[in-house]
């Protein structure tokens, strides 16, 4: 039996929300035609009815659509709501006051890993990542850390459904290398990147566990490659292990690495 009429509409729905980001915040009509591979009339009809609900927006001065002030209220209310994102904010205050670097934390949704929360240092040199922002689960060292803990069949998936594109200089392209990657991950407890995403660019990064012992998000600093040492990146991976533990415990969780 196929799906219901509306069921059919939420999935619509949420894979034209799912086309807004930051790096993409605005679209035409043929441009989300052509992305979602629907009709301009069928699409446009849709667009009209969620702009009636400020879902969505029209600019009149470019006819470009942009996402709705009821999305703004439903985003701080879910903000409010989340948990995770309310304990991890002053531990990742104190990793950032310790590491000078900016703090992102991430989960994994639906192959790709998602910004949920990020504070950012006040060097003048930083990094910068939207919250909102989604990425391959691939290539960054917050990314593989979520990527490392993942069923075996879900690693396998993503590789075969969503390759391992190429983003930056040193991004992991080969499935037996990344292999190795997930590998060496998983015994040491900690992800390190170097240039995988953005250029002059490096990270660590740390799992963090829920009660049942599971990898719920991954908390890291990144920074600029100016600023990388070895000794650094060391002294980086056990904060970021302090502040995985701290927000695990927080969270109810008694599993550590």
């Amino acid at each position: 039996m196929g799906k219901t009429t509306s069921v059919k509409t939420i999935d619509r729905l949420v894979a034209v929300l799912d086309c807004f980001s930051a790096e993409r915040p605005a679209w035409s009509l043929t441009e989300l035609s052509q992305r979602l591979g629907l009709p301009k009339s069928t699409l446009h009809r849709f667009l009209t009815a969620l702009e009636s609900h400020s879902v969505l927006r029209c600019d009149p001065r470019d006819k470009r659509w942009r996402l709705g002030y009821r999305l703004l209220i439903w985003g701080n209310l879910a903000a409010e709501s989340s948990n995770l994102r309310r304990i991890a904010r002053p531990v990742m205050e104190d990793l950032v006051s310790a590491t000078r670097e900016t703090a992102i934390l991430t989960v994994y949704y639906q192959q790709e890993v998602v910004c949920i929360e990020k504070v950012e240092t006040d060097h003048p040199v930083r990094m910068t990542l939207h919250v909102g922002t989604r990425r391959p689960p691939h290539a960054g060292a917050s990314s593989k850390v979520l990527m490392a803990y993942l069923p075996d069949e879900e690693i396998q998936a993503i590789v075969r459904e969503k390759g391992l594109p190429r983003l930056c200089v040193n991004t992991i392209t080969d499935p037996d290398r990344l292999r190795e990657e997930l590998a060496r991950i998983r015994e040491r407890g900690y992800a390190e990147s170097h240039e995988e995403t953005d250029l002059g660019a490096w990270g660590v990064a740390t799992p963090v566990f829920d009660r049942d012992g599971k990898v719920v998000a991954a908390i890291g600093v990144a920074g600029p490659r100016s600023r990388y040492t070895e000794q650094r990146a060391q002294e980086f991976v056990a904060l970021c292990r302090q502040a995985a533990r701290r927000i695990s415990a927080l969270i109810g969780s008694d599993t550590a690495l």
